[in-house]
């Protein structure tokens, strides 16, 4: 039986550090007093959907490493759109 390959450290380190701008959440928040509705849902939903994806993208590594890359480039680009909705008046 084959065992699935161990995670390098540098995959690891890559992995956290896409996730931190998770930890600007509270700022984020105090922003966003003027979003309401399904808007204030999904930023509330995103520090669980780092979370989420950073222990996906970690699981997949030996297996499918490519669909590793995909779920990183996502959550960059989720950082990217919760700031754009936070900001957003």
């Amino acid at each position: 039986m084959k065992q699935p390959r161990r995670v390098p450290a540098w995959i690891v380190s890559v992995i956290i550090i896409a996730a931190l701008p998770v930890l600007a959440f509270p700022a984020m928040l105090s922003v966003s007093s003027a979003v309401a509705g399904a808007d204030r849902y999904y930023l509330w939903l995103y520090p669980a959907y780092v979370v989420a994806s950073a222990l996906l993208a970690w699981q997949c590594y030996g297996r499918r490493t490519e669909m590793t890359w995909i779920i990183i480039v996502l959550m960059l680009l989720t950082h990217v759109a919760m700031w754009a909705l936070a900001r957003a008046v």
